[in-house]
């Protein structure tokens, strides 16, 4: 389609919609209310400082210092209860104090990069359609279930610049039996080259591989008191996307990301429950099967949090969490290594989504065994601080690609220990801010020059209207 047919399509996709929003990343609408139209926008400014990515302070380009500066428009319309639209409009830029582009080891790096102008909302939702429980979503749109272990994040490449999926969702609640039924379809290009594409004409890669999923999601909130039980089973097909240099230059990535193929199955279950006074507790679960780069695929995952709430006049809390990836077994068929999906976020670090790339890929936790240990609690009425530590060790002593195996030593499966620190607060309804630091002491799971300890400091401020 010519550039007039897509600016044809954006202005009737507008006439319909947009999004409410939060100064945070989901826009909502709530069923029975009836707006016009509401816009809005945010402003969320980034410092970002990283020592060591990749473990080796030798480097030239171990080091990053840059600033991301993302602005987002939107509005919403709901003509009726029933049918309401969202839209949202981004651009992120950055800047780049550190690696010089004449230090990068491949041309083309941008120190100050100008990102795609692009819609990463665009949807439409049918509420109770023909007065049953029953609601459709069509579109862009953004999509976490659960605690978005395996589903939240449908563009790993753009570094939390957006997480929307192509999808088109529906919800069934059944009252009765207190469960809401979900069905979704999931088809994501590997770039922003498809409709809505960019206002600015920027090109860039969201994800290696051309991805469409199916996932079936059940939640109870009655079969036990004060507890909310999950079921699922997803379906996910891969297509690798071999255009070459599919890594956009702000990322700023040293290491290659290959892309997958093949065809992966999960099924899976989680309960959160607060029905012990002052505990909160949480634990999911999934199997997975099928085939995965040519190889048979059979992995394992585990992640539970037992939370304390201690009921002292700053509501702080204790937190015990474990999680485990199955990473594949030497010299074995077939490929044992955990799937995290569409989990490829900093669920619990910032620092290693920079790392991972030694093993796997950008984002891509597997192969895992983490303890953690953390503390939280509002040091201010408008201001959280939250405290963790976590000890890390791999399954196995494997590595996603055969070149990867030099960045480890093969002595020990003991990754490190990570110290992370959040300041988060609100000032008010217009304005936030959160201060994160993060330092790992590598193990000696890593190659010799791969033990190099590493820091992550990042300061943001988010304006929203």
């Amino acid at each position: 389609m010519n550039s007039s047919g897509h600016a044809t399509r954006i202005a009737l996709a507008l006439g319909l919609a947009v999004s409410a929003a939060t100064s945070g990343a989901n826009p909502g609408h709530e069923p029975g209310t009836v707006s016009s139209f509401k816009p809005g926008a945010d402003l969320r400014l980034r410092q970002v400082f990283i020592g060591n990515v990749g473990l080796n302070d030798q480097s030239p380009i171990a080091d990053r210092t840059f600033q991301r500066y993302r602005g987002r428009i939107w509005g919403l319309y709901a003509p009726t209860e029933q049918i309401v639209g969202t839209a949202r409009l981004m651009w992120e830029g950055r800047h780049y104090n550190k690696p010089k582009a004449d230090q990068w080891p491949v041309p083309g790096f941008e120190t100050w990069y100008s990102g795609g102008l692009f819609f990463d909302l665009l949807e439409v939702a049918f509420n109770d359609i023909a007065g049953a429980p029953l609601s459709v979503k069509l579109g862009r749109q953004e999509i976490v279930l659960g605690n978005g272990w395996l589903v939240l994040e449908g563009t790993p490449l753009d570094g939390s610049r957006t997480i929307y999926f192509d999808a088109a969702r529906a919800t069934y609640k059944a009252a009765s039996i207190a469960t809401t039924f979900e069905l979704i379809y999931i088809n994501q290009d590997a770039t922003t080259d498809r409709f809505p594409r960019p206002l600015n004409g920027v090109i860039e890669d969201q994800i290696e591989q051309y991805e469409t999923g199916v996932i079936l999601y059940a939640r109870n909130q009655g079969l036990l008191p004060d507890t909310e039980l999950d079921g699922y089973v997803i379906y996910k097909d891969s297509r690798p996307d071999n255009t070459p240099g599919n890594i956009r230059v702000n990322n700023g990535a040293p290491f290659p990301s290959p892309p997958d193929s093949g065809t992966a199955y999960t099924i899976g279950v989680r309960a959160e429950s607060k029905w012990i006074p002052n505990w909160t507790l949480r634990g999911e679960g999934a199997y997975q099967w099928g085939t995965r780069n040519d190889a048979d695929l059979d992995a394992f995952g585990f992640n539970a949090r037992a939370t304390y709430h201690v009921q002292d006049p700053r509501t702080s809390r204790l937190h015990l969490g474990y999680e485990f990836l199955s990473g594949n077994k030497p010299n074995h068929q077939g490929t044992q290594a955990f799937d995290p999906l569409w989990g490829r976020w900093p669920q619990w670090s910032e620092l290693m989504i920079y790392q991972w790339p030694l093993e796997s890929r950008v984002a891509e936790a597997t192969n895992l065994s983490r303890l953690n240990l953390g503390w939280a609690t509002q040091v201010h009425p408008t201001t959280l601080l939250t405290l963790d530590y976590h000890a890390l060790w791999a399954d196995e002593m494997t590595t996603r690609t055969p070149a990867q195996l030099v960045n480890l030593s093969g002595e020990s499966r003991f990754r490190g220990h990570l110290a992370t620190a959040w300041l988060r607060t609100k000032f008010n309804s217009h304005l936030a801010a959160h201060l994160v630091a993060e330092y790992l002491w590598p193990g000696d799971y890593y190659a010799v020059n791969r033990r190099d300890e590493s820091y992550f400091v990042r300061a943001e401020l988010n304006l929203s209207w």
